[in-house]
């Protein structure tokens, strides 16, 4: 987590938001930002722009769809655990948990979640990953943290 609290406030959780389709990078920016000790720093709208944003923000957690153009997430998950090794990951898609889950998780990333999450469910593997706590209720996938 990104220390900038001040004296009685909590440190700030920051993500980035990779997503192509803009109406829900506006949805998740709005419903993130809502919850005191989140920040949402960024947006990719591809693969691409997700690796180098990644990078260029050090982000505690990245949101990262897998259905993206330039570069598909699964590619840019490989790169962004490299170029961004103490950001968690947490892929966000609409492909069912029990088709992906094992091998996002195997690739990197701390967390599955289904597109169809709540807000809530959404605030919680955020807030979860920024602590690296992984065990998410059902329907979420979930594997042990990165080292």
């Amino acid at each position: 987590m990104t220390d900038n609290s001040s004296a009685g406030s909590q440190p700030i959780v920051t993500v980035l938001i990779c997503d192509d389709y803009e109406p829900l990078r506006i949805l998740l920016r709005s419903i993130i930002e809502r919850c005191p000790g989140l920040s949402v720093v960024g947006e990719a709208a591809d693969g691409h722009e997700a690796i180098v944003e990644a990078a260029r923000l050090q982000p505690d957690v990245i949101l990262l769809d897998l259905a993206m153009p330039r570069k598909s997430g699964l590619e840019a998950l490989r790169e962004i655990t490299l170029v961004a090794p103490m950001s968690n990951v947490i892929v966000f898609s609409g492909f069912s948990t029990a088709s992906v889950a094992s091998d996002v998780t195997a690739l990197g990333a701390v967390l599955y979640l289904e597109k169809g999450a709540s807000p809530e469910e959404i605030i919680e593997a955020i807030e979860r990953a920024a602590v690296h706590t992984t065990a998410l209720p059902e329907p979420t996938g979930s594997a042990p943290p990165r080292q």
